[in-house]
């Protein structure tokens, strides 16, 4: 879950930066691991669809409360962040569906060929020049997307609908982070509920679509069964984990923040491959490698412009 500011970062001393750098670490590397809950509670009975849209409403219920509070308070709820939040939390939500739907390696590869569609976003819609970095960038991410696929060989399989799921997730997420960027800043609970508040909405949308791989609505007994380990999942992992991530990315400088976002890839790629019996072979492995490299290729060729003095 990858994002980048334009803006300087706040200038704060090194020691004032190490709880926010552990608290990203952290939660990337642990964000990897996401395809672990979500497939555990669809053992619980719950379509892949309805399991993507616990995760998200569960959460928005823990934090509704609070949001309630600061609302009475007049302070600003994250509410009014529609296009971030349908963006970013329905980016991620099509993103849990897939690993669902496909193979775990493929769908996080898929999905990590994000840098691509944030490199032609900044050159097509921000006007950003094509630099080498980028270039380079774009050869490596679209080489690993086609080596995903099929490469020379063809693709190996039709696309399914966890493939497809997993690249629209990639270019949802570009289109967030580019909407985030040019945005003003604002606080991390904000931005934490309108994650799952509009994420819900677009999950919702998403389980009710005629696509029999999303399963059907659960009953009363399933929901009985899946509500314990969506509320634990949801109290335990995202909320915390996702909280971490946005508050820690407010105060770490842009290029050492992405570095550190590509654990998400290095850990969900490399957990997929040891506690999956899915496929997993040379194609997985360069695909994975020239996706991670692209990312990388993109954070250490971005310069931020200086910043303006008085």
């Amino acid at each position: 879950m990858t994002t980048r500011h334009d803006h300087p970062a706040m200038t704060t001393a090194p020691s004032a930066r190490t709880g926010p750098l552990l608290a990203v670490a952290l939660a990337a590397a642990v964000w990897g691991l996401l395809w672990l809950p979500l497939r555990l509670i669809r053992e619980s009975g719950l379509g892949p669809g309805f399991v993507t849209l616990g995760q998200f409403a569960v959460p928005v219920v823990l934090l509704l409360p609070l949001a309630l509070w600061r609302w009475w308070r007049a302070r600003p709820t994250g509410a009014s962040r529609v296009v971030a939040g349908l963006l970013t939390g329905g980016a991620v939500a099509l993103y849990s569906d897939s690993v669902l739907l496909t193979d775990v390696a493929r769908a996080l590869i898929l999905f990590y060929v994000a840098p691509v569609w944030s490199t032609l976003l900044e050159i097509t819609v921000m006007g950003r020049s094509l630099s080498a970095a980028r270039v380079l960038s774009l050869v490596l991410g679209l080489a690993g997307l086609f080596v995903i696929l099929g490469g020379a060989g063809g693709i190996s399989r039709p696309p399914n609908a966890g493939d497809i799921m997993a690249l629209m997730a990639g270019l949802i997420w570009a289109l967030g982070t580019t909407r985030v960027r040019t945005a003003p800043d604002t606080g991390t609970f904000e931005n934490v509920f309108a994650f799952f508040l509009y994420g819900s909405a677009l999950a919702l949308l998403v389980a009710l679509l005629p696509v029999a791989a999303l399963g059907a609505p659960p009953s009363a007994a399933q929901m009985t069964a899946a509500l314990p380990w969506l509320t634990l999942t949801a109290a335990g992992f995202l909320i915390p984990v996702t909280w971490g991530l946005l508050w820690g990315s407010s105060v770490i400088d842009p290029g050492r923040l992405n570095i550190i976002l590509q654990l998400e890839a290095v850990v969900g790629i490399g957990s997929a491959a040891l506690l999956t019996s899915e496929p997993f072979g040379w194609v997985e492995i360069t695909g994975a490698l020239l996706v991670v490299a692209a990312g990388l290729v993109d954070v250490l060729g971005h310069r931020p412009p200086p910043p303006v003095t008085d």
